[in-house]
């Protein structure tokens, strides 16, 4: 289990109205028919295509009653990405650029992080453990192991899964233009919950909030 100190007390915003629900998810061979496995299949090859872009979007999370939330860009490609995270959740702006070789975290306070990892260095800068290293997958509607356990809505595109220590929904998702002029589905909104003896909560005052930890990332524009 990960022990986790929050940075700061947050406004809560738009994760207020949240509610947050871990119900077991079916066995995936007995919770969809023939036809929606074959519609996954071919969705997920489209989608797994898509290994470049540009997001933009909002990011927040919740720890009990705390929590905060930031503005996001986010450019990827296979070799490198550049992600950008302003708001109160970071306290001003936080910049990391990384690729193969490490990462590298620069904030407005004057910070220069250096680690092997993007999650390694939110963690250090911010308090929290956002998984960037399964986020690429994740924010293309895709399971990062071979282990996930998924729900497909009809169209075969995932609805929830569980997933590294993660629950993921997808309340909703959105058309993006591809480079052989087929749009493709992609998640506008993914919410994770930490599941139980994932995390150990802890705010920057030494108080313990409990295991849950919940983010919920809504994506304005996809450009890939």
């Amino acid at each position: 289990m990960r022990t986790l100190h929050l940075a700061g007390v947050f406004s809560l915003l738009f994760l207020s109205a949240c509610t947050v629900h871990q119900t077991p998810l079916e066995d995936i061979d007995g919770q969809s028919s023939e036809l929606v496995q074959q519609r996954w299949q071919a969705h997920e090859a489209r989608v797994s295509a898509l290994q470049s872009w540009k997001v933009r979007g909002k990011i927040a999370v919740r720890a009990g009653s705390k929590g905060g939330h930031a503005s996001l860009r986010w450019d990827r490609s296979p070799e490198m990405q550049h992600i950008e995270l302003a708001g109160p959740l970071g306290g001003g702006r936080v910049v990391i650029d990384a690729d193969p070789q490490g990462a590298r975290l620069q904030d407005t306070r004057g910070g220069d992080l250096r680690g092997t990892s993007v999650s390694r260095l939110v963690d250090l800068r911010l308090g929290w453990p956002l998984p960037f290293e399964q986020l690429p997958d994740w924010i293309r509607g895709l399971p990062s192991s071979d282990n996930a356990r998924l729900e497909w809505d009809d169209e075969g595109r995932i609805t929830r899964m569980n997933d590294s220590g993660w629950q993921l929904s997808y309340p909703e998702y959105q058309a993006v233009p591809s480079a052989n002029g087929v749009p493709l589905s992609v998640p506008r909104q993914v919410e994770l919950n930490a599941l139980p003896g994932t995390l150990r909560v802890y705010d920057s005052n030494g108080e313990y909030l409990g295991e849950d930890f919940f983010v919920r990332l809504i994506v304005k524009n996809w450009q890939p």
